[in-house]
């Protein structure tokens, strides 16, 4: 993996400047010794000396190239050093390791990147299942305003199921009483409860009931009357009365006209 090192060693050309200045000082040394002897005649050895000024002068403009090279080279490290300088402040401020390299914190700024997205997708998850938990509420309340309408609606007796030939003797069982009703809707009579096996009235119905050939006694059980149905049918048992069960689905009046038109 690539790591980026701060350059702690800082580019010196003083070595190099020293020695090309005393190259320089030595070029216009023998130059001012050429311009004196010029003075005259052209001799040969002047001819030798301006050659060798003009490779000097080559010589010397190559170095002033190689120089501004070398100095251009030492701005950019400059450049380069402020620059990470500064983004190891910046990183430092962030909380990381300055000298983290290049790959680790590319990584690290798409792992940023996706736990952003990642942030935004569970804000909208958030809102789409407080959406879904309303509907449900909603859902829910309509559903309990219908079973209460439904529980309090009134409960059709109707003849079907009881045979052909029986007279029907109804027996309404609830938590708190039994309820004896007519088949006409006219009449009826409760007994608590705990009356249920030694109430005279209730025996006094089932032998009435037994006395009658095609008699029976059909138990209406309410949803919290079954400890009630149970302990009334034991007693009929020992009757001897002859006896049928029908569950009520609520709690609301109950409607006799259809055994009635029936001729019950």
């Amino acid at each position: 993996m690539r790591r980026r090192h701060r350059k702690d060693t800082e580019v010196t050309l003083f070595p190099f400047l020293s020695v090309l200045a005393c190259v320089i000082g030595t070029l216009i040394l023998l130059l001012s010794a050429v311009a004196v002897g010029g003075i005259g005649e052209r001799s040969l050895e002047s001819v030798r000396l301006s050659e060798r000024f003009e490779a000097a002068e080559m010589y010397l403009a190559g170095g002033r190239a190689i120089l501004e090279e070398y100095e251009a080279q030492l701005r950019l490290a400059e450049i380069q050093a402020k620059d990470s300088d500064e983004l190891g402040r910046e990183l430092a401020g962030l909380g990381l390791n300055p000298d983290i390299s290049l790959d680790d914190l590319e990584a690290r700024v798409n792992a940023l990147d996706e736990l952003e997205t990642l942030a935004n997708q569970g804000g909208k998850l958030s809102d789409q299942a407080r959406e879904l938990e309303a509907r449900a509420g909603k859902r829910d309340r309509e559903l309990e305003e219908w079973e209460t309408e439904r529980l309090d609606s009134p409960i059709l007796i109707t003849p079907s199921g009881k045979g052909p030939d029986y007279k029907p003797f109804l027996v309404e069982c609830t938590a708190e009483y039994l309820e004896l009703h007519r088949t006409q809707g006219d009449f009826s009579f409760r007994i608590p409860a705990s009356e249920i096996r030694r109430s005279p009235e209730y025996k006094k119905f089932l032998r009435r009931v037994r006395a009658i050939s095609r008699g029976m006694v059909i138990f209406l059980i309410r949803p919290d009357g079954i400890a009630n149905y149970i302990e009334a049918e034991g007693v009929a048992e020992q009757f001897n009365v002859r006896n049928a069960k029908l569950p009520l689905p609520g709690t609301g009046g109950l409607d006799f006209s259809p055994l009635q038109e029936a001729g019950g």
